[in-house]
């Protein structure tokens, strides 16, 4: 009986968190999903790219260590693609913040003081090979 509690009570503050969740960390995770179209389109023209970093050591989404040297390159011209196809990249193939703020977050993050303040250390780091996956995570981990 006291388990069955327990597990309540993990629930009803798993609920009560997520509901107050603010609206920078919702457009984030909805940025994800606005960004399905291009990995799917781009997926099956960059597969042994995609192969490639899965069988590299460090480079998984989910390593402990992730190795951005090494494997941010591996998937570039794979991001590339995405970004072109949500159309968040510009003509010179650099990625298009504007667009991403107002377009893909729809300017939900625009007062979001965490967001403000991790933008630039989150895109400096993770941009230099478009891996905007690597991008959103980091301001997803931000503004939580």
């Amino acid at each position: 009986m006291s388990r069955g509690l327990v597990l309540l009570i993990v629930a009803a503050a798993a609920a009560s968190t997520q509901a107050a969740d603010s609206a920078c960390f919702l457009a984030l995770l909805d940025a994800q999903i606005a960004l399905s179209p291009g990995w799917s389109a781009c997926m099956t023209q960059y597969n042994a790219d995609i192969m490639k970093l899965n069988a590299a050591p460090n480079c998984s989404f989910y390593a402990e260590s992730y190795d951005a040297p090494t494997c941010d390159p591996i998937v570039a011209n794979f991001m590339k693609c995405v970004l072109k196809a949500a159309k968040l990249l510009k003509a010179d193939n650099t990625f298009d913040d504007a667009a991403f703020k107002a377009t893909t977050l729809q300017n939900k993050c625009s007062a979001d003081a965490k967001f403000i303040a991790a933008y630039p250390t989150c895109k400096n780091s993770t941009m230099k090979y478009l891996n905007v996956a690597r991008l959103i995570a980091c301001l997803l981990s931000a503004v939580y």
